[in-house]
């Protein structure tokens, strides 16, 4: 699943689906909105020098439904990454050097055995630092989102004053009138990207958050872990 979270967030700029946000005038707002490309290129500087973030969203992905729940910083330090296809949820937590694993019985059934379901299913599991954690690395996925342009970027055409959850924002779509693709970027002054919004081949909306600020994660206490022979 850890791989097919990088790859969906890789795509979902590429994508749109129409969502809840208002886009009209915000007295927050200067009248004078900026052009996509200063928009655009602010955002993309923030997020490759960001710290850290917090990535929560649906996204389809190869015809399966995932929500995803990443909170860290940009080296996989101190990460919590839940995920869920649909049919099995799992939970990688990384605390310094020491990595954990989390998961339902529906996982464990499917990628271990029904003992091991029996004893892991809730329950955390130490596995070797990095395991399956690489891909969920904040670092590597907003790299994977902005290391180049967006297919995106090269289409956006309109840049309209807007209000997110109550935030003042500017919306970047690539279809003037259209359900297309879109960003939303903080009209704040710093020029967060706030959500991508598609619909083709990942379609989903993914939000972000508390850039620099997510806090650190703690280890879970002793009796949340469990040892099983040949995972841990």
């Amino acid at each position: 699943m850890a791989a097919a979270v990088a790859l969906s967030l890789t795509g979902c700029a590429t994508i749109n689906k129409a969502d809840s946000a208002k886009t009209g005038s915000s007295a927050s707002v200067a009248k004078e909105v900026p052009t996509a490309k200063v928009l655009y290129d602010a955002m993309r500087k923030n997020a490759a020098a960001a710290k850290s973030v917090h990535i929560k969203g649906e996204v389809t992905t190869a015809g399966k439904h995932m929500k995803i729940d990443i909170a860290g910083d940009r080296d996989g330090k101190n990460t919590r990454a839940v995920m869920n296809d649909g049919t099995v949820g799992a939970e990688l937590l990384t605390v310094g050097a020491s990595t954990y694993i989390k998961a339902d019985a529906a996982y464990w059934a499917k990628n271990g055995s029904a003992a091991i379901a029996k004893m892991a299913a809730g329950k955390y599991i130490k596995i070797p630092a990095g395991t399956g954690t690489d891909d969920l690395k904040v670092g590597k996925l907003l790299d994977g989102v902005f290391a180049k342009d967006l297919p995106l970027a090269g289409l956006l055409q309109k840049v309209e004053a807007t209000d997110l959850a109550g935030v003042p924002a500017y919306v970047l779509t690539d279809k003037v009138g259209g359900e297309n693709g879109k960003l939303y970027i903080s009209a704040d002054g710093q020029s967060n990207l706030l959500r991508i919004v598609s619909v083709k081949s990942n379609p989903g909306t993914v939000d972000f958050t508390d850039w620099n600020a997510v806090e650190p994660m703690s280890a879970p206490a002793a009796s949340e872990v469990v040892k099983i022979p040949g995972l841990s």
